[in-house]
């Protein structure tokens, strides 16, 4: 009997275990009603369009209190009426929920208020903010105004910068200390002129930011190819490199190569036209085949004049080849003694000497022209 109570009493304990731990492995059901419903998340979702696992995250990220929703509505207010749409707030605070405690006030309108006196346009501080959400975590006074400061001392004018900041919005919220002033004094130091290096900003503010260990790579590849930092081209170089990886520079190359160009005849085009290596493989393609086997101009003169590279064969030197083609059988033209003068000179220059020109002799050479130009 005492065997049976003995029993008895392991499998009620036994029982009570596995209850236990039932109970422990069932999610609570109050703390999984309300993660799913509170004031902030009802508000972000309506407002904001926001899904309700966003909502969630964000209220979780955020501990609301009391006052949540009345400083949420606040913030999301305000920027509304500074032009935000609802897509764009939405991603501010996804991306950085923390926004929504800020104090409009003291925090948010005087920075926008700040960079509209600077004269940044409309639609270039919104998309830059909308893209950045770690904008208004930056202080105005000890971060923004000097890093405006020092943009404008490169840039000069109020339109320079919006194109700079349109062209790559880090250049508002990167700390100029650890990139673009250690990347502007290396290539100052390598010889770079002043004017150059605003060129950059200007045109390819991205790679001012990059780390400056490799900016020095790149500009040791450009001074390798025979470059020097104190030539104006010397910046277009390195635009070029910059914008492109290394396995689409030796594309570009081979490129070349393939088309009967020697090592050093690339290195020679490069110095001398740099942007020649931004053009596609295809373009370069067409265009040689253009100048050897209609033109018949020799690749020894593509090579000493690479800016003849950069023309359009349907728009451009199809059309010219025409209108010599049939100046030369009627012995309008001399010898061809500059070959490529004709495919240089700008359309005005063209009209007057090579077609008006000859419309006594050639009453159809205009219709010629423009004939060859819409083929």
């Amino acid at each position: 009997m005492f065997n049976v109570s003995v029993k008895n009493l392991f499998l009620f304990a036994q029982k009570r275990s596995l209850a236990t731990l039932a109970t422990l492995l069932e999610p609570p059901k109050s703390s999984s009603s309300s993660c799913s419903s509170s004031p902030l998340i009802d508000y972000l979702v309506k407002s904001l369009d926001l899904p309700l696992e966003s909502a969630v995250s964000i209220s979780q990220r955020l501990r609301a209190h009391r006052n949540g929703v009345e400083r949420a509505d606040s913030v999301v207010g305000f920027l509304r009426s500074s032009g935000f749409g609802k897509a764009q707030i939405a991603k501010l605070v996804t991306n950085g929920p923390t926004l929504l405690r800020s104090n409009v006030e003291s925090n948010l309108k005087p920075k926008l208020e700040y960079f509209r006196e600077i004269g940044l346009s409309q639609s270039v501080l919104l998309g830059a903010i909308a893209g950045n959400s770690s904008f208004f975590g930056r202080s105005l006074n000890s971060f923004y105004k000097p890093q405006i400061d020092f943009l404008m001392k490169c840039l000069r004018t109020s339109t320079a910068l919006d194109i700079a900041i349109k062209r790559c919005s880090w250049l508002l919220t990167v700390d100029r200390r650890y990139t673009l002033e250690p990347n502007i004094d290396l290539l100052m130091r390598e010889g770079v002129r002043f004017d150059d290096v605003v060129l950059l900003m200007l045109y390819q503010p991205k790679t001012l930011v990059m780390k400056v260990e490799k900016m020095a790579a790149f500009v040791e590849s450009v001074k390798g190819l025979g470059m020097e930092p104190s030539s104006p081209k010397f910046i277009h170089g390195l635009r070029v490199m910059l914008s492109m990886k290394e396995s689409t520079w030796r594309e570009k190359v081979e490129n070349f190569k393939s088309l009967g160009w020697s090592q050093e005849e690339c290195r020679s085009m490069f110095a001398r036209r740099p942007l020649c290596l931004a053009l596609s493989g295809e373009n370069i393609r067409r265009t040689v085949d253009f100048y050897l086997n209609t033109a018949s101009i020799a690749r020894e003169v593509i090579v000493g004049q690479p800016v003849l590279l950069k023309y359009s064969v349907e728009k451009r030197l199809r059309p010219r080849h025409s209108v010599i083609t049939v100046l030369q059988s009627k012995g309008l033209l001399k010898k061809r003694n500059s070959i490529v003068v004709p495919f240089k000179i700008s359309e005005k220059s063209f009209l007057e000497k090579y077609v008006m020109k000859h419309l006594e002799q050639v009453p159809h050479l205009m219709e010629i022209y423009r004939a060859s130009a819409a083929a």
